[in-house]
């Protein structure tokens, strides 16, 4: 069986990476099939511009001295990350979202929105992979097994999560 995976723009990948953002939001249904699923979070080669000023409401004043414009990253631990997949996360539930939604997803949800609620997200060794739009899937024979979690590494700090 192949994993699930679906690509964000930078840098909202890596803050699901960081568990910053635990909502991940779309403007349609389509994505309601990966409830109860693990799935890989893809960190796309585009940096959203705007991402930013949309998240800053939601995020601390650490969070925000954290995220650095490309090609550093956040806090550039994750500056690798573009063009990989970099975590995995389980879908919990898929829902329309409420403005009591805003903080966990990083962005207001006043804007009818459907959310992938998101658990248990762990950062992996990195899979480089050419990103889609949709749903798309990594197929099980890659040097990784999506389930084994990198926070143990030197590559990424777990203290991170509590910025």
């Amino acid at each position: 069986m192949d994993y699930p995976i679906i690509s964000l723009w930078q840098p909202w990948a890596q803050w699901v990476a960081l568990g910053w953002k635990q909502i991940e939001t779309r403007t349609h249904s389509k994505f309601k099939g990966l409830v109860g699923k693990r799935i890989g979070i893809h960190a796309a080669l585009r940096w959203d511009r705007d991402a930013l000023a949309l998240a800053q409401p939601f995020l601390t004043t650490e969070q925000l001295a954290a995220t650095r414009f490309p090609p550093y990253g956040v806090l550039g631990a994750l500056s690798d990350a573009p063009g990989k997949v970099i975590c995995t996360a389980f879908v919990r539930e898929h829902r329309a979202l409420m403005l009591g939604d805003s903080k966990a997803a990083l962005i207001e949800c006043i804007t009818p929105r459907y959310g992938l609620v998101l658990e248990d997200i762990q950062i992996i060794p990195f899979i480089p992979a050419r990103g889609k739009q949709g749903i798309w899937y990594l197929p099980r024979k890659t040097p990784y097994d999506l389930q084994e979690p990198l926070w143990e590494s030197a590559i990424l700090d777990p203290g991170l999560r509590n910025i």
